[in-house]
């Protein structure tokens, strides 16, 4: 069943077995989302259960929510933040916006460790060589498969912002690409959109 029709079951019905569908389908998905903000594992796995058992409870209230997807991201996003503004009063928390990161692991079978490193950090400057926000939509995009519609909801911009930005962050790893091998090239690129 699709994702849209769970949703739409849940809302109707108050549908557990729905409930559980959808929590089963995007924890993983939430949970790495949001050790790539910068947030520790116990604070992710918090908030998930946060903006799930808000879910839950307020169901009634979401008819207006169309894409489940997108609510869940930016329901996480928001309730990390709020964690980390609630700790702030203990101890400064550097803002989200800059501390998006993306940790790139390459398998140690495809080529011998020494490349690994190199290749490894060749894809990790490159992709520094972006906007936080760049960094952000291309791991949204590559990463969750989530469409520009989607990015643009999450990252509270247009969908026509969503795909300049996309096209000025593949833009630009393309130039700074362009004196590599043709074979490495699409191996780095490869790297990028598969993290």
């Amino acid at each position: 069943m699709n994702m849209d029709k769970l949703w739409q079951k849940f809302l109707k019905y108050g549908d557990d077995h729905s409930f559980s569908l959808i929590y089963n389908s995007h924890i993983d998905k939430l949970y790495s989302y949001g050790i790539h903000l910068g947030f520790h594992s116990e604070e992710c796995k918090d908030a998930i259960q946060d903006v799930f058992y808000k879910l839950y409870l307020s169901s009634e209230n979401l008819s207006r929510v169309n894409n489940i997807a997108a609510y869940l991201f930016t329901s996480l996003k928001n309730r990390l933040i709020d964690m980390s503004r609630k700790d702030s009063r203990i101890q400064k928390v550097e803002l989200i916006n800059q501390s998006f990161s993306i940790d790139v692991t390459i398998l140690d079978d495809i080529i011998d460790a020494e490349k690994a490193v190199l290749l490894k950090n060749k894809v990790e400057e490159l992709l520094a060589s972006l906007t936080p926000q760049q960094r952000e939509a291309v791991y949204l995009r590559y990463m969750h498969d989530l469409n520009y519609t989607e990015i643009s909801e999450l990252l509270d911009i247009n969908p026509d912002s969503a795909r300049k930005l996309m096209f000025r962050a593949m833009k630009k790893l393309r130039e700074q690409t362009a004196d590599y091998p043709k074979a490495q090239i699409i191996f780095v690129f490869y790297l990028i959109t598969s993290l």
